[in-house]
């Protein structure tokens, strides 16, 4: 992995950012960026390009759902981008809003560090083998 990854963590709680990014030091070259609301996190995709958005995802989400949403339109960032979501339910209902919304993958809380690193580690080199892809084909 030569590029450098950003991973934009949306998390209203400092302790689980700080957690969160603490787990992200296990994804090779990397660099944290974080955001306590979806509007927040707006201003930093503006000026950076995240490689991946890790949000939570409560039990209320329609700060995160607009967010999701003008991010897949093309109005804030890449569209593309993958995103992880935290929720603290699974629950089908869940599942099937956040996979409506454009979400690429959710866990759930508490998080366990395998399984976000896993899931993190995965969905950036989707994104790699995705980039190169759309780059040879435009040579």
């Amino acid at each position: 992995m030569g590029r450098r990854v950003c991973v934009l963590i949306i998390e209203p709680n400092a302790h689980m950012r700080r957690l969160i990014g603490t787990l992200m030091g296990a994804v090779p070259a990397h660099e944290v960026v974080e955001a306590r609301t979806p509007q927040q996190a707006e201003a930093l995709v503006a000026s950076r390009t995240p490689q991946l958005v890790i949000m939570d995802w409560s039990d209320d989400p329609t700060e995160g759902v607009l967010f999701v949403h003008r991010l897949r339109r093309g109005e804030i960032g890449r569209a593309d981008v993958p995103i992880l979501a935290i929720s603290p339910s699974l629950h089908h209902a869940v599942l099937e809003s956040a996979v409506e919304t454009g979400i690429d993958d959710i866990i759930a809380k508490p998080i366990s560090a395998v399984e976000i690193i896993a899931r993190a580690t995965e969905l950036i080199e989707q994104d790699r083998r995705r980039t190169e892809t759309a780059e040879q084909a435009a040579e």
